[in-house]
């Protein structure tokens, strides 16, 4: 008996032990995030338990400030020791994501890991090419580095919002009271401003209505009164005013139709029908005046009228116009459409890289790709047949299917509140245009302004105004932005300083326009396009 008892204690700690190193053998992925202030705790929030618990691994974070965060990894990638380098680098949206050309150099500092072989397996890369099925699109190409390799996971979000994001708002009382329908052409927009400045629409005795404001930020992502007005002459182009016609690159700035777009906006300077002070104002004096107590903007151009404060109650009595027609018939819509960034890498010191891209891959899912942008599932949002008065709600554009019910998105995404319950689009993420196309609206508990939004928005998809040929994006070489950066740099600003300066007559748009172009030519623009073709062409 005495035997037989140290027999099964000494099995019972052999069971022990092996419990022990079970437990201790889980893996671990380290990762780089970017803080997130609203994200309550990254190791108990809900996605990571649901991503640990599918992965059979235990996540462990390196929280960073988001303050220079890609700078900061930049130089880790770079000029730092290998072995303090997590297994996984995570990007985020905005100021805390990283660029291709980033990717590109980490690659050659050979810090970070070449992905092919993982993409190339079905077994691994299974959430990403459901992705490339459900988006129609073979989206890691467009993160694909100049030497035709993948060195990481992507994020691609489909969204109608995104894509056309630059629409016109006119406010609507003032249309009625003027007694005038919405503008079609650019002689008919100059004829309404003239009646705004002339008619005094608010009704206060005052000549203090602006027919058009805007920022004094050209081409930046929102706001965009100038390229608005210019595309009715010549398709403004990208941020940079690049265009392609026939897979030919050029700017938009050097073209006639630019010249004659901007005797038109000066001619409605001129006469006071848009404030010139748009050349110079800031994003806060913008809101100030969007937000007088007393109505003083006629029209602006944004995303949505949004910028409105809801409490005036305006934001919902402005309607979103189609893109003006110019003289010559030329109907244009700045367009930027979908395409994907890099948003994770793994380092060269992982010692399960297979691990860490099937992370990568799980976050490539419609599931993550939902709960990175709504919360979690039966918390605050849900499947439609998981609803009970499902019939209460309709899909957010026509033709859709519904694809969730979000309850809260108005405090997890919009507000302030803290949550536990996603990563706030924190790395990787692929959603198709279904899903927010599909997200429900309450029939009961109408929404205004996002209805007002989404007309816009399919206004927009389907109207057919963006140009045949855009250009995503470019990936330069380290060694093709050592020559063509500085120009680049450089032709934008003097592009940017010769409309303010066109517009207020500073320069002549006859007798100066020749020497206009000739400083293009010494700032170095045939060079620039010769190299943005190469890329161009390399690419598409």
């Amino acid at each position: 008996m005495k035997k037989l008892t140290a027999l099964l204690l000494s099995l019972v700690m052999v069971l022990s032990l092996c419990t022990f190193a079970v437990a201790e053998e889980k893996p671990v992925l380290t990762m780089w995030i970017p803080e997130d202030l609203r994200v309550e705790d990254w190791d108990t929030n809900m996605m990571t338990q649901w991503l640990e618990e599918q992965l059979g691994c235990e996540l462990k974070f390196i929280v960073q400030p988001s303050t220079d965060y890609t700078t900061k990894v930049n130089m880790a990638l770079t000029v730092g020791a290998i072995e303090d380098l997590p297994d996984v680098i995570l990007g985020g949206d905005g100021t805390v994501s990283f660029s291709d050309s980033n990717v590109w150099e980490w690659a050659q500092a050979g810090t970070i890991l070449c992905l092919n072989d993982y993409y190339n397996d079905p077994e691994l890369a299974v959430n990403i090419n459901l992705a490339k099925e459900r988006t129609g699109v073979n989206y890691p190409a467009q993160i694909t580095s100049p030497d035709g390799n993948l060195y990481a996971v992507a994020t691609y979000n489909q969204s109608y919002g995104n894509e056309y994001v630059k629409k016109m708002w006119l406010y609507q009382p003032w249309l009625e009271k003027l007694g005038k329908e919405i503008p079609k052409t650019t002689d008919e927009f100059y004829e309404l401003l003239k009646a705004v400045k002339e008619g005094d629409p608010n009704g206060n005795g005052k000549a203090d209505e602006l027919g058009l404001v805007g920022t004094s930020t050209f081409n930046n992502y929102f706001d965009g009164w100038f390229e608005f007005l210019m595309n009715a002459f010549v398709y403004a182009g990208d941020f940079q005013y690049r265009t392609v016609t026939d897979g030919k690159l050029g700017v938009a700035y050097t073209t006639e139709e630019w010249r004659e777009g901007l005797r038109y906006i000066k001619k409605l300077m001129d006469e006071g029908l848009i404030p010139v002070e748009n050349l110079t104002m800031s994003e806060e004096q913008f809101m100030a005046i969007l937000n007088t107590e007393e109505a003083i903007v006629f029209s602006h151009v944004y995303a949505a009228p949004d910028k409105i404060n809801t409490d005036l109650g305006r934001d919902v009595q402005n309607v979103g116009i189609p893109p003006l027609v110019g003289p010559k018939g030329v109907q244009y819509a700045s367009y930027a459409p979908s395409v994907a960034y890099a948003r994770m890498v793994i380092t060269v010191n992982c010692k399960n890289p297979e691990l860490a891209f099937k992370f990568g891959d799980l976050m490539s899912s419609r599931y993550i790709g939902i709960s990175q942008r709504w919360g979690w599932e039966g918390i605050n949002w849900d499947y439609p047949e998981n609803v009970k008065n499902i019939d209460e709600f309709r899909p957010n554009v026509p033709g859709f299917d519904i694809s969730i019910v979000a309850y809260s998105d108005n405090t997890f995404w919009g507000g302030t509140a803290i949550s536990n319950s996603s990563w706030r689009q924190r790395g990787p993420y692929v959603r198709e245009y279904a899903i927010a196309n599909g997200t429900a609206v309450s029939l009961v508990k109408v929404d205004v302004l996002n209805n007002i939004w989404n007309e816009a928005c399919i206004m927009y998809q389907n109207g057919g105004w963006n140009p045949s040929q855009v250009i995503p994006k470019l990936i330069f070489t380290s060694e093709e932005y050592d020559a063509i950066g500085e120009i680049e740099v450089n032709l934008h600003t003097y592009a940017d300083e010769s409309i303010g300066a066109f517009l207020t007559g500073v320069k002549d748009l006859d007798a100066d326009w020749d020497a206009y172009l000739a400083e293009l030519d010494r700032i170095g623009l045939n060079e620039y396009l010769k190299v943005a073709q190469e890329v161009y062409d390399r690419m598409y």
